[in-house]
């Protein structure tokens, strides 16, 4: 079989590399860049590993929520609860080996559209992150909330001695201008290594047919975290592959608590964008003043069955601090 994977990201890459490594099969990736250098947080849940390794630079087990510049709750975990990835390097390592071009110049008996959110039939919210060195480094990972708009700042440990920092606003969509006036605002001495942007899906896709990742829908529109959910359909997809020559029914079935989880976020984000400002600030600080539901944000289980699985988790002694 010849099976083409339009977009080299996190769900054509891993899916290439299954494909290439596990099977016969022919296969070639589709895109513009012939390298991967998109932009994002680089931030997992610490509840997943992807079948080929990716490199962790920072372990994260701190967190802060700011509302309107008020710091309303801190949090540190006993184990760590997010991991920093080195996503370029990850992405790029698995995409070594496998046939690229920038167009589909060929005949294919499947076509995988692992794309991203580029076909612009879904809403997006428009980010940006900067790398910067600073002396002011913490391992404290920052989420701060304005409610004039819908979504967050955010500063991460991104390595020792180095930040990423962001931002996205669906309201606003010059992310750069916001990102360099925040990072003026909160760091002192600092140097920006890297600063670049990208769209993120923010809506459901009505197209899924043969598509996997973020072309897919696949991203928790709360958090921004696709990495995970892209990374998990192309495991199925690949499985759907190898038993059934096509992908489909097996990976519908498949990432149907994932689809699930991210379709109860859509409804979340609605609720919080037809909100006033007053009943915006309300929901955040029910949301982030509970480690419950802290805990089930920040590994995007906002379910009932994750809510029930986070406060079994505080239960167990999963937090060393709280305040």
């Amino acid at each position: 079989m010849k099976i083409g994977i339009i977009g080299g990201g996190v769900a054509g890459s891993l899916l290439g590399y299954l494909l290439k490594t596990k099977t016969n099969y022919e296969v070639k990736i589709i895109d513009i860049n012939p390298k991967y250098v998109k932009p994002c947080g680089d931030i997992v849940p610490n509840v997943f590993n992807p079948p080929y390794s990716w490199d962790i630079k920072f372990n994260i087990k701190r967190f802060a929520f700011y509302i309107d510049g008020e710091r309303v709750y801190d949090i540190e975990y006993r184990h760590t609860k997010w991991v920093v990835i080195d996503k370029w390097k990850w992405i790029n390592s698995m995409r070594e080996g496998i046939p690229y071009s920038r167009t589909i110049d060929e005949k294919f008996d499947l076509i995988i559209d692992s794309k991203g959110p580029y076909d612009m039939d879904r809403e997006v919210v428009y980010t940006t992150r900067a790398i910067v060195k600073t002396e002011n480094f913490s391992d404290e990972a920052i989420l701060e909330f304005n409610t004039k708009y819908t979504g967050f700042y955010w500063i991460f440990p991104a390595e020792e001695g180095f930040l990423n920092i962001g931002a996205g606003f669906i309201e606003y969509k010059n992310s750069k201008e916001l990102v360099l006036k925040y990072i003026r605002e909160k760091i002192k001495e600092y140097k920006i290594e890297d600063i670049r942007g990208a769209p993120i899906s923010i809506s459901p896709v009505k197209v899924k047919n043969n598509r996997i990742g973020e072309a897919r829908g696949l991203v928790f529109p709360l958090s921004g975290e696709g990495i995970r959910p892209s990374a998990i359909s192309a495991i199925y997809a690949y499985e759907s592959i190898v038993k059934y020559g096509q992908i489909e029914d097996y990976l519908g079935e498949a990432i149907k608590k994932i689809e699930y989880a991210i379709n109860l976020q859509h409804k979340l984000l609605n609720l919080y964008r037809n909100a006033g400002m007053g009943l915006r600030k309300a929901l955040l600080k029910f949301l982030f003043k509970n480690e419950i539901l802290i805990d089930a944000y920040l590994e995007d289980k906002l379910t009932p069955e994750g809510i029930m699985e986070a406060a079994r988790f505080i239960k167990n002694g999963g937090i060393v601090r709280k305040q």
